[in-house]
């Protein structure tokens, strides 16, 4: 659909909700760093074309996300609890 998670979260959010992604919550591939610092794709265009190696994001209730985590790291896929359902709409980055 385009627009990665930057576009694609709010979507399957009920209206008036929004997310806040917590930067460095999983690791960031060297190729990402690289293009940022060639200074010609902004950082919030990193997030909207290549999720940042996000390859798939799970929203469930809080109190069942580390419970997810955990269920996922021991089928050993890598699993990361990477933000927050806020009442603010759009994603933030933080």
């Amino acid at each position: 659909t385009g627009g990665g998670f930057i576009e694609n979260i709010p979507r399957v959010l009920p209206e008036g909700l929004g997310a806040e992604i917590k930067l460095g919550t999983w690791p960031q591939l060297s190729i990402f760093k690289a293009i940022e610092n060639t200074g010609l794709v902004d950082q919030r265009e990193l997030y909207k074309t290549f999720n940042m190696g996000i390859g798939f994001i799970m929203i469930v209730e809080e109190d069942q996300a580390s419970v997810l985590v955990d269920a996922l790291k021991a089928c050993d896929q890598a699993a990361f609890e990477i933000g927050r359902v806020t009442k603010q709409e759009g994603v933030v980055l933080c």
